[in-house]
């Protein structure tokens, strides 16, 4: 008995002996040699925010005989930032006799393993570190876990993707004003059969309505406008001989001309000014309509006109077609009618509407705006480049024409320009009100829409201005850069070059000597500069980073405060260079 329970004593002692060992001295001195036995290798460091999205990706290694067969190891990345912490996923490294669900590490040999996760993006990030963390512990001994020494694998996170410029392309509404407007008038004179004199009496020249033309074209004369082309036009009737019929029109021709030129100098001699511009006149004898006729004859209630037609057009020579049709006014009377309004001569006047210099535009536009129409006063608005009074001309326009919803558009352009997004939010409110679907008014919407970070409803509005034929796809673009699609980004910029946008997609995508080529003919800005000092820092050229983030600085002096912190440089915070540049 006393045997047996000797033996049952030793076992017991040498299970408390193994689990002391495992329990004390084997975590024990996994913590101690922690350093040494699982490595860390950031995939990227500093971290880059793409999208919105920090991705983490870090591989890891456990060294040969470090780790024990039933040890538990939870490695939980957490990224530090702003006295905040983000934890990621944590993984779990069990032992080789463990049931614990994890990534199962070898006692012989080294293992590696991966760790990969992603968080949201926030700007206190830019700031910030990430580190390992870990508890170790025995299966099933949760409780009484220890902690692993924090490890610091990656610094801070590069921000480049989202320095995007607020550089849409705005749509400004024309102003539909013309600054040469031809207004044209004509009436027609007619005659008797083979006849030209001119005879006020005949029955065409009668009626109401043409002389109702007549006299219209004779005020218009009189308005004494600057005359840009006088024409007297004149025919004869497809029946008869044809050198007859040429001769006549030339003579009905000639008697236009004559009553034209009687209208002018009753004009010239009302207005009293001998500096009034003769205008040269073109006179047209145009022989037969032919072609006038076969319209009317088409367009006639004629039973029989296709038969007629068909007679007239077998008749391939002129003068047996001329012929038929003179037969024809013997069987049909209603031939006869359709010829009688051919036998003409028509005189047809163009001048130039009086417009107001552009000076006087541009005075009134902000002196007496209400003396302009709404079209003078949109165009009085293309006459300056100073933001701040195309503003108060846009405002005067809004003001004096309040259902015109260019006013409102166009006021929103220039605050967009000059910053003011509230504003431009307000009449374009407005001006989407006055005129729903408008595809100058929903680009703007769509810029402001993207300016407050609402990313889907502004490719939206882009969409939708694209289908009422407004040119999205550069703004598209820069969304596209923001969300982290920038192989959509280049496609969009397809016809863009030589901008920051444009350089910084190809960046973003790996094309760095394309984002140069980009860079160097783009205009001379801050954020160009400040790019450019950015690729310098990736092909560590000091001169390049050193030169062009002066140059950004001198530009903008906020440019100061983002490289202090920007992981970009963080090669360079502690070069004497940069600190001067940055302090």
């Amino acid at each position: 008995m006393q045997k047996t329970m000797k033996n049952i004593n030793v076992k017991f002692m040498a299970i408390l002996l193994v689990a002391a060992v495992f329990t004390g001295c084997g975590l024990n001195k996994m913590v101690r040699d922690y350093d040494e036995g699982i490595q860390y290798t950031p995939q990227i460091n500093p971290l880059e925010n793409h999208g919105g999205e920090v991705a983490v990706e870090v591989d890891g290694r456990v060294g040969d005989r470090y780790f024990h067969r039933r040890a538990v190891v939870e490695i939980t990345p957490v990224l530090k930032h702003d006295g905040d912490e983000t934890p990621l996923e944590t993984i779990v490294l069990s032992g080789e006799r463990t049931d614990v669900e994890g990534i199962q590490i070898e006692r012989r040999g080294t293992t590696t393993f991966n760790i990969s996760d992603k968080i949201d993006f926030t700007e206190d990030m830019i700031e910030s570190e990430l580190y390992m963390t870990g508890i170790i512990y025995r299966e099933g001994r949760e409780d009484n876990a220890d902690e692993l020494p924090e490890k610091k694998v990656a610094d801070g996170v590069i921000n480049t993707s989202q320095r995007v410029d607020k550089d849409e392309d705005l749509a400004l509404a024309p102003h539909g004003y013309e600054k040469e407007v031809i207004v044209s008038k004509s009436a027609n004179i007619y005659f008797e059969y083979m006849r030209h004199r001119l005879d006020w009496n005949y029955k065409l020249n009668k009626e109401e309505e043409r002389k109702e033309k007549i006299e219209k074209m004779n005020d218009f004369l009189k308005k004494g406008w600057d005359i840009k082309s006088v024409e007297v036009n004149a025919w004869a009737s497809p029946e008869g001989e044809i050198a007859f019929n040429e001769e006549l029109s030339e003579n009905r021709a000639s008697t236009g001309y004559d009553y034209w030129k009687g209208q002018f100098e009753k004009v010239e001699e009302k207005l009293e000014e001998e500096e009034y511009e003769k205008p040269e006149i073109a006179v047209n004898a145009l022989g037969e309509d032919y072609e006038g006729f076969m319209e009317k004859l088409d367009a006639s209630d004629l039973p029989q006109k296709d038969a007629i037609r068909n007679v007239i057009n077998s008749e391939l020579d002129p003068i047996e077609r001329e012929e038929r049709i003179k037969d024809m006014t013997v069987i049909y009377d209603e031939i006869e009618k359709l010829l009688k309004p051919l036998r003409r001569a028509e005189i047809i006047i163009e001048a130039y509407e009086p417009k107001k210099t552009d000076a006087e535009i541009a005075r009134l536009s902000t002196n007496d705006p209400e003396k302009l129409d709404d079209k003078e006063l949109l165009y009085a608005a293309t006459l300056t480049d100073c933001l701040e009074t195309r503003l108060e001309i846009y405002n005067s326009a809004k003001e004096l024409h309040p259902q015109n919803y260019r006013g409102f558009n166009n006021a929103a352009y220039v605050n967009l320009k000059l910053g003011n997004v509230e504003e431009a939010a307000e009449d374009l409110e407005k001006a989407n009100q006055l005129a729903p679907n408008t595809g100058y008014v929903l680009n703007n919407l769509g810029v402001i829409a993207s300016w407050k970070d609402d990313y889907e409803n502004a490719k939206s509005y882009y969409e939708a201005a694209q289908g009422e034929g407004i040119d999205t796809r550069y703004n598209i673009g820069n969304i596209m850069i923001i969300i982290g699609e920038y192989d959509e980004a280049l496609s969009s910029y397809a016809d863009h070059s030589c901008t920051h946008n444009v350089a910084l997609a190809h960046l973003m995508k790996g094309n760095e000597d394309q984002a140069m080529t980009n860079l160097e003919c783009a205009d001379e800005t801050a954020s160009v500069a400040y790019l450019t000092a950015i690729i310098g820092a990736r092909r560590d050229d000091d001169t390049m980073v050193y030169e062009n983030l002066r140059k950004a600085i001198e530009l903008d002096p906020e440019y100061k405060e983002c490289a202090k912190v920007d992981r970009e440089f963080i090669k360079y915070f502690e070069t004497a260079e940069f600190e001067e540049i940055v302090n």
